[in-house]
């Protein structure tokens, strides 16, 4: 994690720095905390979930700028029950925005079980077992955030067909460990319905696949701030599960 977090320092952005800092301890997480505080008058969907899901690494979903992005968000969202940035945006853009956002948002104490009862019947009457097989990280993702946090009649069936899509896309190398385990931190888990993936696995895979620099490849991806963001998900895990 400390070579992890090195090379973060060579390669990312104050926050990513931060970030990075807080996992291995080197400093609070009120500190990157303080650099989200101002969200801007009004900010994008796609911003504030980003927000969210740092708050949510640092394990700092109750603080005070974490209410106003739930405020915000709350107001955002459509009467349909999803979330979006733009009016043409595709169905798997607003159900990869939806799950996550749902998901975050059931992990504060800053939103009412109706937004979420919305969002999971979105979800919900779009479910598709196709929508999680081979390939679709985003949707798997998506379902398993919201679904495994917000109670909801299809919760079950819908957990257990994640759970062996993402089990099958990690054994046939779709899905590395990195991109599996931050499922598993999203949820708040150490086992997920449907699949026999263990933490020990995980992580004993997240250390083979870290570089000689410290930091991680990130598939399809082999900017800075792709390799920034796949070692902070690497170091997010590692956190999580060991």
């Amino acid at each position: 994690m400390q070579r992890a977090a090195a090379f973060i320092e060579s390669a990312g952005d104050e926050v990513a720095i931060g970030r990075a800092r807080v996992s291995i301890g080197a400093q609070p997480a009120s500190a990157v905390v303080e650099q989200l505080r101002d969200l801007g008058p009004e900010p994008s969907v796609s911003r504030l979930l980003r927000t969210l899901g740092i708050f949510d690494d640092l394990g700092c979903s109750s603080a005070t700028p974490v209410e106003r992005a739930c405020d915000l968000l709350t107001a955002a969202q459509r009467g349909d029950g999803s979330w979006s940035d733009r009016e043409d945006a595709s169905e798997d853009e607003q159900i990869f925005a939806t799950g996550m956002i749902a998901g975050y948002l059931a992990k504060t104490p800053f939103v009412r079980q109706s937004i979420l009862a919305s969002a999971t019947d979105y979800l919900a009457a779009r479910w598709d077992p196709d929508r999680v097989k081979g390939s679709a990280w985003g949707a798997t993702a998506a379902y398993f955030h919201c679904f495994a946090l917000v109670r909801h009649e299809q919760a079950d069936a819908i957990l257990q067909w994640c759970g062996r899509e993402l089990e099958r896309g990690f054994l046939t190398g779709v899905y590395d460990a990195v991109r599996t385990a931050r499922v598993f931190a999203l949820c708040k888990a150490h086992a997920l319905p449907g699949s026999r993936l263990a933490a020990p696995e995980l992580v004993a895979r997240i250390l083979d696949e870290q570089m000689d620099d410290g930091g991680y490849a990130s598939p399809g991806d082999s900017s800075s701030r792709a390799r920034v963001a796949q070692t902070l998900d690497a170091l997010v895990a590692l956190e999580h599960l060991a």
